[in-house]
């Protein structure tokens, strides 16, 4: 298939499109990121066009192109800050999109509801996963207890500060983000080159959320899957909802619990479990929760079923 994908905005979205770009690449289908300009989606002939309520780009108004379109919670329950606003949900509804999706799983459905109920627009639940053909593990040396990468900003930092920053006192740990972190903790960024050796030189990956992934399950950080792609043991906080994808991954209750999973597993006398738990997580992700299985997932629900069985052979 010709696909065109939206533009790549900077932060989280960017890197979980260019997850799908790599898969959809990786079984032979012809996909760009689309400039934007009328002229080059003519002259490109996209069969399906991926697109986002956050990052609108102007669709021309006549075009054979099947259309779904990334949007944000709408239905019953407010999500203080997540759920789409009204001038996004006018937007996408002047598309006409063939399917929404979003990041949540079956059981959130509800929370995307509106999309189908007023509008009667399929909705596909397309959590975040992992990048197979980026994310590997390139060594067996793990030269850090703990190694985390990722931003830092006032909604974030609520959840580092109270599960990350106690629980990596005592370990031997790297961290490489950008934003706001204190002085003296983070390495600064990283290239994009760099991520898959660096994940894979840790023991251990804490992985840290937002307060509303704790609260309502959805918007699943990509970290949990780039870790176990690359090796290290996912230790996660209170993202409940990570069990149903990663039965393996190991859920903190609370930031002290948090703290002792990660200080017990770069123990030396944890070592063959670190080992043999780091192997049957990456198992469940490799088994159903990559890009190659989300973009079958969306492929499936427009009607291409061929092409869907093919993302997964």
């Amino acid at each position: 298939m010709k696909i065109l994908i939206c533009h790549r905005p900077s932060g989280a979205f960017g890197y979980i499109s260019d997850g799908w770009i790599n898969a959809l690449r990786d079984k032979g289908h012809v996909v760009q990121r689309w400039d934007g300009h009328e002229q080059s989606w003519r002259a490109f002939g996209p069969q399906l066009y991926v697109g986002c309520s956050g990052h609108r780009q102007p669709i021309p108004p006549r075009h054979a192109a099947q259309i779904a379109i990334h949007v944000n919670p709408y239905g019953p329950v407010n999500i203080g800050g997540i759920n789409e606003s009204d001038e996004a949900i006018r937007w996408t509804l002047n598309q006409k999109p063939h399917a929404v999706f979003g990041y949540g799983q079956e059981q959130d459905r509800l929370l995307w509801s509106y999309w189908t109920s007023k509008h009667g627009i399929p909705w596909v639940p397309m959590p975040t996963a992992g990048d197979r053909t980026v994310y590997r593990e390139t060594t067996t040396d793990k030269t850090y207890d703990a190694v985390y990468l990722g931003g830092r900003w006032p909604y974030k930092a609520k959840t580092i500060d109270a599960y990350l920053m106690p629980a990596i006192e005592g370990l031997n740990y790297k961290i490489h983000g950008w934003g706001d972190w204190p002085a003296g903790i983070s390495s600064g960024e990283l290239s994009d080159d760099q991520v898959a050796g660096f994940l894979s030189s840790g023991k251990i990956g804490p992985c840290i959320s937002e307060q509303h992934t704790h609260s309502h399950g959805i918007d699943i950080p990509e970290r949990a899957f780039k870790v176990a792609l690359c090796g290290g043991v996912v230790v996660h906080d209170a993202a409940l909802s990570l069990k149903s994808m990663i039965p393996n991954a190991l859920i903190a209750a609370n930031p002290s619990n948090f703290r002792d999973i990660c200080h017990l597993y770069c123990q030396p006398s944890s070592e063959e479990a670190r080992i043999e738990l780091a192997a049957q997580q990456k198992a469940e992700v490799l088994a159903a929760h990559t890009y190659h299985h989300r973009m079958a997932a969306l492929l499936a629900a427009l009607g291409h079923s061929e092409e869907a069985k093919g993302m997964l052979a």
